[in-house]
């Protein structure tokens, strides 16, 4: 979590920054995970890491979700661009600051890869839930381009690096059995991220990966050298996908 942390205390300013940019270049990966986690009613939610808080305006704004959304997040810079109306805490994954059987749903988008023991954090997981409450995940799968992509051209474009632990078909199924959860469901899901033009795709991943080694050209340039890139009318579609799972923590609501 050291990386982490370090990290995003570099990064987590442009990493906001690009998502005021685009606010909906990743409408389809959050709402994947979003539908996961069957939100109704009056739920107390935990969105972890957090980021800038962008799953968890989603949760508010997409869904029918009537209760609260706590956000964990490690990094103090990355959590600085949490809205207000989201609860905040500046903690490790892997140490919620959460009581045991204290929320109904918690979420992950795109954040573990990051982690030296993502099984650590399935265990915190299952710790807080309350029985009958959803975990729903989602990240880069092993060896797909995307990881590809995060792995090289981004970590030789940024200041900071990037070598994630990108997880394995099964992976998160298994991690999430070991932890208690049953229930499970996984699955490798393809979409797009959505741009006006190829110019502000380049300068949106520029800006939210940090590669800043290399100009919008060149980012345009590595992107098309591994990433499917296709123009549609309503402007571009950035190929995209995570690995997908979710689990019940057993026992009555």
């Amino acid at each position: 979590m050291d990386d982490y942390t370090r990290t995003f205390d570099t990064r987590g300013g442009d990493y906001n920054q690009a998502g005021r940019m685009c606010p909906d270049a990743r409408r389809i990966e959050r709402r994947l995970l979003i539908d996961r986690l069957r939100l109704d009613g009056d739920l107390v939610v935990c969105d972890v890491p957090a980021g800038g808080g962008y799953l968890a305006d989603g949760i508010v704004e997409e869904s029918t979700f009537s209760g609260r959304v706590i956000c964990v997040e490690p990094s103090h810079a990355f959590a600085k661009g949490i809205d207000e109306r989201h609860e905040r805490h500046v903690a490790p994954l892997e140490a919620l600051p959460l009581a045991d059987v204290s929320v109904d749903r918690v979420g992950s988008l795109a954040g573990l890869h990051h982690l030296d023991s993502p099984a650590a954090f399935f265990d915190e997981a299952f710790r807080v839930l309350k029985p009958g409450g959803r975990i729903a995940v989602a990240d880069a799968l092993d060896g797909s381009p995307q990881a590809v992509f995060l792995n090289d051209a981004v970590n030789r474009l940024t200041h900071t690096g990037h070598e994630g632990r990108f997880f394995a078909r099964g992976a998160f199924a298994a991690m999430l059995a070991d932890a208690g959860f049953t229930d499970i469901e996984e699955r490798h899901e393809s979409f797009a991220w959505t741009f006006t033009s190829v110019e502000q795709m380049a300068t949106y991943c520029r800006t939210l990966f940090g590669m800043f080694k290399a100009d919008a050209a060149q980012v345009r340039a590595e992107i098309e050298a591994v990433l499917p890139v296709r123009t549609i009318d309503a402007g571009v579609e950035l190929g995209w996908s995570l690995l997908y799972a979710s689990g019940v923590r057993p026992g009555p609501q």
